[in-house]
């Protein structure tokens, strides 16, 4: 027989709605089995409203989990909402305080009428928890969403246990889809399509920039020391509310050789559970463009740290490292990807920091010549990105005033070229910050190019 492992909720107060317990739910709950055995009744809030616009979201206790690697369960809620709302059920396994695995199913729950949402789960660990999260990224003020008989059932069968680390992005069809049909890993690498975005000023708030172009961020940079992952983890939160990918980097606490060492290990960890009970996928890079700041090798070495703990711990969180791009290819050779590349762990996402130069004026001259992005660069990317099994994008990039006056596609020609070399990622830096060259989108020619490239990219859905 089936085993409810936690979470059988107690009668609703349905007053909000003007109905009593509904008699589909109840015949629901007269159609399981008997338990053998009922780990937690969990008294989970069953009904919640927004005072205002934002996120609604029920969590449950976590339930105390004697099951074996690779049982499997199903995750049931029923819902019922008074107007039309997207709604996500969030599966999480967790094992000594971090998660294993989260996998998570979107529906359009109508308003006005009972939804069931069924989301199956197998487990890895042995011994682990498993969270159950209802949310509505978007609910309007005074939404009220009501939850009853939230159930996880245990179901036939062991399967093979598998690895601790969460999947990779090859075969995972656990996350969001885009606007041009395709989807995302639950990591968020896309399946097909350029995602297009930017950094915006000082992690200032793109919804200005957003409504002049008429369309919101396909992804977005943001940039963070050690000290402020609230900060970061709040802007994250908002961004995937508002459909924008964010991409993240971090200072870090202590020096390459501490980090390398295992001194910060236990921020990372933070840092990456943290963004695991995000609703949707994070990139997160650590001390992007580390030409000239130490010694190379440590911080390959920090980086072949980081990257087992941030992916074990966060199945939705990308790991990204991000160079100048020009160094790898035509600077020292210390520098080169070759010498430099993590070894022996799993990288998701190759960022490179690379700008088109035509226009930049250095030592009282202005350039004059176009950098070829494609054959200098994008050709060079694909063929070791794919040597190499790894995801590649622009995590920085942009364009002169000179340059757009004199080929105002530059923007959505070089997002088309892009896409053409597999690239998945298009992040414009708009802003005057450590800049040395007028990149931001200041002049009405390259704010229209930019839109012309930003509505014929995909972003992510609810």
């Amino acid at each position: 027989m089936a085993t409810l492992v936690s979470l059988v909720l107690a009668a609703l107060v349905l007053a909000a709605l003007g109905t009593a317990q509904p008699g589909r739910v109840r015949a629901a709950a007269q159609s399981l089995p008997e338990a053998e055995h009922v780990v937690a009744r969990d008294a989970l809030p069953t009904e919640a409203e927004r005072k205002r616009p934002g996120t609604v979201q029920i969590r449950s206790r976590t339930s105390t989990g004697n099951q074996a690697a690779g049982t499997r369960f199903k995750a049931r809620v029923w819902l019922r909402t008074q107007s039309t709302v997207r709604v996500a059920l969030k599966v999480q396994e967790r094992y000594a305080g971090k998660t294993v695995k989260s996998t998570t199913k979107r529906v359009k729950v109508r308003g006005g009428r009972w939804t069931s949402v069924l989301v199956p789960v197998t487990t890895r660990k042995s011994g682990s928890q498993v969270v159950v999260v209802v949310k509505a990224p978007r609910a309007q003020a005074n939404q009220r969403i009501l939850v009853d008989h939230l159930t996880v059932a245990k179901t036939a069968g062991v399967m093979a246990a598998t690895s601790a680390e969460a999947p990779d992005a090859d075969g995972d069809t656990s996350g969001r889809r885009l606007t041009n049909g395709c989807t995302t890993s639950e990591r968020g690498i896309p399946s097909c399509g350029t995602l297009v975005g930017a950094a915006y000023g000082s992690n200032t708030d793109p919804a200005p920039l957003e409504e002049q172009l008429g369309a919101h961020l396909g992804i977005r940079r943001t940039y963070y020391t050690s000290g402020q992952v609230d900060k970061a983890v709040a802007t994250a939160e908002a961004d995937l509310a508002a459909d924008r990918l964010p991409w993240i980097s971090f200072k870090l606490p202590y020096s390459w050789a501490d980090m390398a060492a295992g001194e910060g290990d236990d921020w990372a960890r933070d840092l990456a559970t943290r963004l695991a009970a995000l609703d949707g996928p994070v990139w997160v890079a650590f001390h992007h463009e580390p030409e000239g700041d130490g010694d190379i090798q440590e911080w390959r070495k920090m980086q072949e740290r980081l990257a087992p703990i941030v992916r074990k711990s966060a199945p939705n969180v990308a790991f990204t490292v991000i160079t100048t791009g020009w160094h790898q290819f035509y600077g020292d050779p210390e520098y080169s990807l070759a010498k430099i590349w993590p070894r022996d762990v799993k990288i998701d996402v190759a960022g490179f920091d690379i700008y088109q130069s035509y226009g930049v004026v250095k030592a009282g001259k202005t350039r004059s010549r176009w950098t070829d992005l494609g054959t200098s660069y994008f050709a060079k990317i694909a063929e070791w990105a794919k040597a190499n099994d790894v995801a590649w994008g622009l995590a920085e990039t942009g364009v002169t005033n000179t340059a757009a006056a004199v080929r105002p596609e530059e923007i959505p020609r070089t997002v088309a070229l892009m896409r053409t070399y597999g690239g998945i990622a298009y992040t414009y830096f708009d802003t005057t910050l450590n800049s040395i060259a007028p990149w931001a989108l200041t002049t009405a020619a390259k704010r229209s190019a930019f839109a012309e490239a930003l509505k014929a990219a995909p972003a992510l859905t609810h």
